[in-house]
């Protein structure tokens, strides 16, 4: 797909109508700028922003050199009118720059994460600062990553492989079958589990899954598929021991026999180096035990759940929320990008949360009064009602 720049104008009446699109990347991640997500029915989604989009220019400035919080800033600083230019697909020179129509509020029907400009709040006998920490966030070629059980990882879609059917033996003898070079999945047989059966006594007809014939006589049933007697046998051309009374792994069409499968075929755990016949985990571009994919942290296996990769090292959600993720004083939930939030009294707080302690009237931008560690507003300050 050639690289195509699109150059989107939104328009909002107010700055309480979010933009509707998320980001990642920045200078200080190593990574462009990217639209991770866009909210269905938003400003965004009107003028056709898709998710996986890289924004080149905020307005006019060039957003390569942008830190992740100072993009953050300059789309807080557009106000109501907001002129993205966007970088979409690659591989081919570069397209003529393209006008998508701009977007002007409507009644909206969605909720979403939002950059807009507030007012900070102004504490009694001194000023607040406005800009917002943005919370630490994962590399963004995995962002909120989730590792799978016998399937690729969600980060980076792999062109599927191909194995021969029936691999030679190099020359001198020795076997070397074609490797798979993407994520793997296997799928394996204890001892006894696969049986002989005659044409009868199968629903259907049954069709060799090795040949592609069908198949008269006695077949062969295991994995949910049938083989002719003499096809089900291993795919090494120096061993073809007959599969029916022995454990045996099946990939990619391909039948081999437990010990030439962890000698010569299955996947190495990228953390103890052993060979992996079973449940594979697929991450990070490579290959794991399930017990061996671990959170550096609690070093409990994160399995098929998701996970962080922080500056290299991987985190279950609980243990990074804790060590890298700003919450809210007040609501103690977490304080997502694009948020509308204060910074006050040495925390940060949801823009809805900094209230005051006695009536909870909404303090930002407003000035206020501090009693005790609580905020108070003026009323209550004064009339002496901590």
């Amino acid at each position: 797909m050639p690289l195509l720049k699109l150059s989107a104008k939104l328009d909002r009446t107010d700055n309480s109508t979010p933009w509707g699109f998320r980001l990642v990347g920045g200078h200080d991640f190593g990574t462009p700028l990217t639209i991770q997500r866009v909210a269905p029915g938003s400003l965004a989604a009107r003028v056709g922003i898709q998710a996986g989009d890289t924004i080149a220019r905020i307005g006019s400035t060039q957003a390569d050199s942008l830190r992740h919080k100072e993009a953050q800033q300059r789309i807080v600083d557009a106000g109501n009118s907001l002129e993205l230019t966007l970088e979409r697909g690659g591989g081919g020179p570069p397209a003529a720059v393209q006008q998508v129509e701009s977007a002007s509020h409507a009644e909206p029907s969605y909720a979403a994460p939002q950059h807009t400009s507030f007012n900070a709040p102004k504490p009694y006998g001194g000023e607040l600062a406005s800009a917002p920490p943005p919370p630490r966030q994962a590399e963004p070629q995995v962002p909120w990553a989730r590792s799978a059980v016998n399937a690729p990882p969600s980060y980076s879609p792999v062109p599927a492989f191909k194995v021969s059917s029936a691999p030679a033996p190099a020359a001198g003898g020795v076997w070397r079958p074609q490797i798979p070079t993407g994520p793997r999945k296997m799928r394996v047989g204890k001892a006894g589990e696969a049986r002989t059966l005659t044409a009868s006594e199968g629903a259907r007809i049954p069709i060799c899954n090795q040949c592609g014939t069908t198949i008269r006589g006695p077949f062969v049933s295991a994995l949910d598929k049938t083989w002719c007697p003499d096809h089900f046998i291993c795919a090494n051309p120096n061993c073809r021991v007959p599969l029916i009374n022995c454990g045996f792994v099946e990939e990619e069409g391909q039948l081999f026999c437990e010990k030439d499968y962890e000698q010569f075929f299955a996947p190495r755990c990228g953390n103890c180096g052993r060979a992996i016949v079973g449940e594979v985990v697929n991450a990070l571009k490579n290959t794991f035990h399930m017990g061996c994919f671990l959170c550096c942290k609690c070093h409990q296996p994160i399995g098929t759940g998701s996970f962080h990769n922080e500056d290299g090292s991987i985190y279950c959600p609980k243990d990074w929320a804790v060590l890298f993720q700003t919450k809210c004083y007040g609501c103690q939930f977490p304080i997502e990008p694009g948020d509308r939030w204060v910074e006050a009294l040495n925390e940060n707080w949801h823009s809805e949360c900094f209230n005051c302690s006695t009536c909870q009237v909404n303090l930002e931008g407003q000035s206020f009064f501090v009693k005790s560690g609580k905020p108070y507003c003026k009323r209550h300050a004064t009339a002496g009602r901590f």
